[in-house]
This record gives C-alpha cells, sequence and structure tokens, in this order.
C-alpha cells in the first residue's frame, strides 16, 4: 500500500468530546481543531477586535507551527473540548461589534477594456523571460511525470526562480505570496490583495470580502508592485510550462464534506494538482465524510500562476504537486 499523502491522528478524539466554535472560545491559549477531514489541532493565540480577525498557531501535522490569521466569522470552522475557557460578556460583545463592523463584502467586475492591455504586457513579459531563460540555458528536457510522480520541483528551476525574483526586486512579495498560499490562502490580506489586483487588471472578478488592514497596499506592497509580480509570476511559469510539455496534462481537484456538498463561490486563485493520488486522499475524507467530489480539468498554460515544478515552497511542507491558477477553471460558470 503506498503511503498516505497527508499525516493524520488515528486516535484522535470523537467529535462529541468537543463543541462548536463560537466567539466565546477566542481566548489566548484555547487549544481546539480544525473542521476538516483530519481535524487539525489548533491553539488560539489572540483576538484582535481592532481589526476583527483572530490569530491561531497551527499545532500539528505538516503545517505544525504556522500562524494564521483570520477573520472573527470562521470561529464557526473550529471545535473546542468542553469546559475550555471563554471570553466574558463584555469581550464577546466587542468580537461581535468588530464582526459586523469588518465583514463588509466587496466585488470587483473585470474591466474588458483593460484586459487586452494586460495581456499584451504579459505576452512581453514572456518574451523577455524566454530570452532570459534561454542565455541560462533553462529551456531543457526535464522529466515532469518523474517529478509529478515524486511530488517534488526541480532544484534547477528553483534556483532559476530565486534569481528572476531577486534581480525584479519581488524577492519578498515571492515569499510572502507563496507562504501564504501555501498554508493558508484566506489567512491574512495577502493573497486577497493579490485577488483584488488581478480584478483590475481585468484578469478575473474580485467576490469576497473588504480589505481589514490599512497597510495592505502600502510601500512594496502597493498595487503597483504586485501587478508587476503577478505577471511576471505568471510569464516565468507559463512560458516553463510551454517549453517542457509536449502532451497533454491533467490537473485534479476534490472535496469531501460531513453533509451536503455547498455551492463553492468564485475564487481569484485556485490551487489543484497534478497527482491522481492527491486528489484521491481529498476525495477520500474522513470518518464523518458524507459527501465527496473529484473534478479533472486538462491544463490550461495561459491560467497558470505557479506550480510546484519551479516553486520551493510548494514542495516542501506539503508534496502535493500542486498547481495555482489564476480564476476559477473548476467551478462551472
Amino acid at each position: 500500500m503506498a503511503d498516505p499523502v497527508y499525516q493524520s491522528d488515528p486516535a484522535a478524539a470523537p467529535d462529541d468530546d468537543f463543541e462548536p466554535g463560537a466567539l466565546r472560545h477566542l481566548v489566548a491559549g484555547n487549544r481546539g481543531r480544525l473542521l476538516d477531514a483530519r481535524r487539525t489541532p489548533i491553539r488560539i493565540v489572540a483576538a484582535r477586535p481592532e481589526t476583527g480577525d483572530f490569530e491561531l498557531e497551527v499545532a500539528g501535522f505538516e503545517d505544525e507551527g504556522a500562524h494564521w490569521v483570520l477573520p472573527f466569522s470562521d470561529i464557526g470552522r473550529f471545535q473546542f473540548e468542553h469546559g475550555t475557557p471563554t471570553a466574558d460578556v463584555e469581550a464577546v460583545a466587542e468580537f461581535e461589534r468588530a464582526r459586523a463592523r469588518f465583514d463588509r463584502p466587496l466585488r470587483i467586475d473585470a474591466d474588458p477594456a483593460i484586459r487586452p492591455r494586460t495581456l499584451a504586457r504579459l505576452a512581453a513579459e514572456r518574451d523577455r523571460i524566454r530570452e532570459w531563460l534561454g542565455e541560462r540555458g533553462a529551456l531543457v528536457h526535464l522529466d515532469v511525470e518523474a517529478h509529478i510522480e515524486r511530488r517534488i520541483g526541480s532544484e534547477a528551476l528553483f534556483q532559476l526562480l530565486d534569481a528572476h525574483v531577486a534581480q525584479r526586486g519581488y524577492a519578498e512579495l515571492e515569499r510572502e505570496l507563496t507562504e501564504t498560499l501555501v498554508s493558508n490562502p484566506a489567512s491574512g490580506e495577502v493573497v486577497k490583495g493579490y485577488a483584488i489586483v488581478l480584478a483590475e487588471l481585468g484578469l478575473c472578478p474580485y467576490i469576497g470580502m473588504a480589505v481589514r488592514d490599512p497597510a495592505t497596499f502600502e510601500g512594496a506592497r502597493s498595487k503597483e508592485h504586485r501587478a508587476e509580480h503577478l505577471l511576471g509570476r505568471m510569464a516565468f511559469t507559463q512560458t516553463l510550462w510551454t517549453a517542457l510539455t509536449t502532451r497533454e496534462m491533467w490537473l485534479y481537484r476534490a472535496a469531501a464534506t460531513d453533509g451536503a456538498l455547498p455551492e463553492r463561490a468564485p475564487s481569484s486563485m485556485v490551487s489543484a494538482t497534478f497527482s491522481r493520488a492527491v486528489a484521491d486522499e481529498h476525495f477520500a475524507g474522513g470518518a464523518s465524510t458524507r459527501t465527496a467530489v473529484l473534478w479533472r480539468r486538462r491544463m490550461v498554460v495561459e491560467e497558470l500562476l505557479m506550480t510546484f515544478l519551479e516553486t520551493r515552497a510548494l514542495s516542501q511542507r506539503f508534496l502535493e504537486a500542486e498547481a495555482v491558477l489564476i480564476g476559477d477553471p473548476f467551478r462551472p460558470s
């Protein structure tokens, strides 16, 4: 039998030992579990009514030690042991007011008049990167299928990408984006900031919540810098895959839930996998799974933002042979 793709705890306590997460559970030090298939353990670090969110630390499995910042409205995605300490009435009321203040929906449609200009910029970036890679002898044969089988990218391509983003001045933006995508795209404002820029570039609409952190677009994280990073990153990945693939490639997604499968909201960046084994493990779910679905789609190079093949962060904690796509091609239109 093949080794499992993800870590788990076969001795995990049953759900009956826990109660649904609520704002009253947001007390520093409280321990609980995410309501995913493997019941990932977490510890509350802080609650911040000034920004309407809470910080937690992942307490087990591959992402142990990672810190996530999530909106107060996400507390229902967790459970806590019976008898866990709770916040007082005044604190809970403050959390409620903050949730109401910060949970403001935002929609930015992708302007079709802007899209052609963005695609022209992207094409110019691909031409520059093709020349840059050619000068380094990088556009050579690589056994892509072997890398997919091992679910680990190419060290040579990692180094090329590191050199590229450093040369363009995007190394810190790259680190912040890739680490957030790997651990939890919903944590903080990193991915949200890029999603808003994607909409303003005319590439895909943004449908989500408004920005909470006023520093989201300040300094090196300005919309202009994020746009340049996005287009350069897309161009790098798409140029590589155009050169390296000579046959049809498939991407997979899977989901499992304890109840009925909810309708998925549109997303600006979507994670998929080249590995059927990874998708199958998501599809298998856990002991309480009632509904599961598996999607398969032909890879379209123009949809790629990044993949495990050239991205070091996607070949470290989680070995998922991952591709991050712009837009949500797996969602029925």
